[in-house]
C-alpha cells in the first residue's frame, strides 16, 4: 500500500472531488483523501494523502497557502468568481488607480483578521454545505473565522485587471478577500482566475498532472512524498523497540526534552514515524498512530 503524499497539479473545470476518484482508480486504492478543497474553476496544488497518511491529514491543512490571483475589478459576481452572475459597472463611472495606491490598499489586508465565509462554499453548518443552501437561494448567518494574510504581492496592473500573490493562513476564501479589497477600491471586484502555488514547504515542481498518473507509481517516484516527509514542524523522538512497545499499547513513555504541552513526532528505531504523540512533564502519551500492516 501507498503510504505518503501526491501533489495533484488539478486542471479546471473539474471538482476535487472527482479528481480524488480518478486517483482512487488509477492506483487501485481505497485509502485516500483530499486535504484543502479546490473550487471547481481553480487550478493548481491540491494534497492528496494516501494510505496511512491519511491519519496526518490536519497537519498539512494546518501549512499556509500560496495563490496567484486574477481579479477583475469594475465587476461583482454573485458567487465571487466567474461561474456566478457578472454585474459590470460602467466604464464612465470607474476610477482609475495608480500601482501604488492599488498596492497600499493590498498592504492595508496583511496581518490577523476576521473573515466571513463565503455562501458558496463547501463549508458545513448543521451538516448542510452552504453551497448546497446558496443554489437554493437560502442565505443564512457565518461565524467569522480568524485568518491571517501573510503578504499580498501586486504582480501586474492593466485594464482593472488585477494580478496578486497572495501567502495566508488555512481557512482563508480568497474570493472573499478579492471582494473585500474590492470594496475597499469602491469599484467592487471578483475572481476570474485561482491557482494554488504551495502549500507549506510542498512547492510547483512537485506536482503531477492527473493525466501522468499511473498504477505505476511507486514509494521511490520523483512525484511521490513520503509519509516520513509529511509533518513539519514538530519535534521528533526516535525510540527504541521497548518503547515503541509500550507506545502501541497506549502507554505514556518517558522523554527528557525542553517541549512542553505540545504534539510530537514519534519515530522507531529506523527513524520512520510511528504516529504523533504529546509530550508533558516529559512524558509522551501516544495521540495517534499509525498501523502499515493493515
Amino acid at each position: 500500500m501507498l503510504n505518503g503524499l501526491l501533489l495533484i497539479d488539478k486542471p479546471k473545470n473539474i471538482s476535487s472531488n472527482h479528481s480524488l476518484k480518478i486517483i482512487k482508480k488509477k492506483l487501485s486504492i481505497k485509502k485516500a483523501g483530499i486535504v484543502g478543497i479546490l473550487d471547481p474553476l481553480a487550478t493548481g496544488m491540491l494534497p492528496i494523502v494516501l494510505g496511512e497518511a491519511t491519519k496526518l491529514a490536519q497537519y498539512v491543512e494546518s501549512y499556509e497557502k500560496e495563490y496567484l490571483v486574477l481579479c477583475k475589478l469594475g465587476s461583482t459576481s454573485t458567487t465571487g468568481d466567474e461561474e456566478g452572475v457578472i454585474k459590470e459597472f460602467s466604464s464612465n463611472r470607474l476610477p482609475t488607480f495608480s500601482k501604488t495606491s492599488i498596492a497600499s490598499t493590498l498592504k492595508s489586508f496583511i496581518g490577523k483578521q476576521e473573515q466571513i465565509p463565503p455562501m458558496f462554499s463547501a463549508l458545513k453548518v448543521n451538516g448542510e454545505k452552504l453551497y448546497t443552501l446558496a443554489r437554493k437561494g437560502i442565505s443564512i448567518e457565518r461565524k467569522p473565522r480568524i485568518i491571517t494574510i501573510s503578504n499580498i504581492e501586486l504582480i501586474s496592473y492593466n485594464n482593472y485587471e488585477l494580478i496578486i500573490k497572495v501567502v495566508c493562513s488555512k481557512g482563508t476564501y480568497i474570493r472573499t478577500l478579492v471582494e473585500q479589497i474590492g470594496d475597499n477600491l469602491n469599484i467592487g471586484a471578483y475572481t476570474k482566475n485561482l491557482r494554488r502555488l504551495r502549500v507549506g514547504e510542498f512547492k510547483e515542481q512537485n506536482m503531477i498532472n492527473l493525466d501522468d498518473i499511473s498504477s505505476n507509481i511507486n514509494h521511490n517516484s520523483k512525484y511521490f512524498i513520503n509519509i516520513n516527509n509529511i509533518v513539519k514542524g514538530l519535534e521528533s523522538f526516535r525510540l527504541d523497540v521497548d518503547d515503541e512497545a509500550k507506545i502501541r499499547l497506549g502507554q505514556s513513555i518517558h522523554k527528557k526534552s525542553d517541549s512542553n504541552n505540545c504534539q510530537v513526532i514519534m519515530k522507531d528505531h529506523e527513524k520512520n514515524i510511528i504516529g504523533i504523540g504529546f509530550i508533558k512533564n516529559n512524558y509522551i502519551k501516544p495521540k495517534r498512530l499509525l498501523n502499515f500492516k493493515e
